[in-house]
């Protein structure tokens, strides 16, 4: 909801869609560049005592920007306001991927996770939806105000309501050290390829179509991947995270180039549901990876990490999608999409040496 009603509300304030990219982006790298630290404070003094500063300050930063909008201050003070927002984000994502492992019986985690990634994909479906139905009642500067109230609230329940929320073992390592595991940051590498491609997808969609097809074809994109984690969730079990990882990517890339030829309204919808299903199985067994890949002690951090790497991912692949289709055209905004997913799998084959995907192949 967030990102819509924030486009709006800062286009409508400023007159400019140019300004509001720019200040959805400046809050996309802050929430990027913050969400290591916050897990790794939610590692180092545990997740309840992390959660409710994070929330103070968050909760401050919603009121930071929504009176920015309402007195129509300047860019530089939205600008202010959006990374103080991203940067206080706190990091609920990733201290409930890292509970999951506490809460579920082993042999049931990689459905855990999968199921994680079905409600993620089914926000991005009813959450512009929501968006829609308030604007009909409400200003986007109020909307933005509800998305406050909803993000706040939700965070309070995942901080005070989670049976199963017990803080890790606290480290004595030296802040961030995982950014010393190459492995690991590989494989968070690849996740951030992810999240670039469906950058790439959202601008393409927008790309020479009315913004109703557009929304459409996103809509198609969010229900396939809805679908394809449900599918991995009940195969989950039987799979080999590896080889199934390396099979979406390559498959994705070729669903990709086909994009680049197939320009049609109808033939881009039925690519996009199968670029959804597969990225649905995909993200699933991605998060299980990460998951599995990190010690108890640091899981929490680990998946700071992928949340940092995903929202610089999708941010890097909006902007430069956009120069692309500005520069040579729609297509090559899914040429460029295809490589980033070809050289996925490339990358996963070579973490078959050891690392973090060493253990995923000896847990799988």
């Amino acid at each position: 909801m967030l990102s819509l009603s924030l486009l709006l509300a800062v286009s409508a304030s400023n007159g400019s869609f140019a300004e509001a990219g720019l200040v959805l982006f400046v809050h996309a790298v802050a929430l990027a560049l913050a969400a290591p630290i916050g897990g790794r404070l939610a590692d180092r003094y545990g997740p309840r005592r992390t959660l409710h500063v994070f929330i103070g300050f968050h909760a401050l930063s919603y009121a930071a920007i929504v009176s920015a909008l309402v007195l129509a201050l300047p860019l530089s003070h939205l600008i202010v306001a959006a990374a103080f927002l991203g940067c206080t984000t706190p990091p609920s994502t990733a201290v409930v991927r890292s509970t999951w492992p506490l809460l579920v019986p082993g042999k049931y985690l990689s459905s855990a996770y999968a199921l994680d990634t079905v409600i993620n994909s089914t926000t991005f479906i009813l959450g512009p939806m929501v968006v829609g139905g308030l604007l009909f009642f409400l200003s986007a500067n109020t909307v933005v105000g509800a998305c406050a109230i909803a993000k706040i609230t939700g965070d309070l329940l995942i901080a005070t309501g989670a049976s199963g929320l017990k803080g890790a073992e606290r480290s004595r390592r030296k802040a961030l050290a995982l950014a010393e595991n190459a492995p690991l940051m590989l494989l968070l590498a690849v996740i951030a390829a992810d999240t670039f491609t469906i950058g790439a997808l959202q601008v393409g969609a927008a790309a020479g179509a009315t913004a109703t097809a557009a929304s459409l074809l996103f809509s198609a994109f969010a229900g396939g991947e809805v679908v394809g984690g449900l599918l991995s969730g009940v195969r989950s079990r039987d799979a080999n995270v590896k080889r199934d990882m390396i099979g979406f990517h390559l498959a994705t890339a070729c669903l990709f180039v086909l994009m680049s030829s197939v320009l049609g309204s109808w033939g881009l919808l039925v690519l996009y549901v199968g670029v959804g299903l597969l990225s649905g199985a995909r993200d699933a067994l991605g998060q299980f990876a990460v998951g599995i890949s990190a010690r108890p002690e640091d899981r929490t951090e680990a998946f700071g990490w992928l949340s940092g790497f995903m929202w610089g991912g999708y941010g890097l692949g909006t902007l430069l999608s956009g120069y692309l289709d500005e520069e040579w055209g729609r297509r090559s905004i899914y040429l460029v999409a295809a490589a980033a997913s070809a050289m996925s799998a490339i990358v996963l084959l070579w973490l078959k040496l050891g690392g973090a995907a060493g253990v995923i192949e000896d847990r799988t």
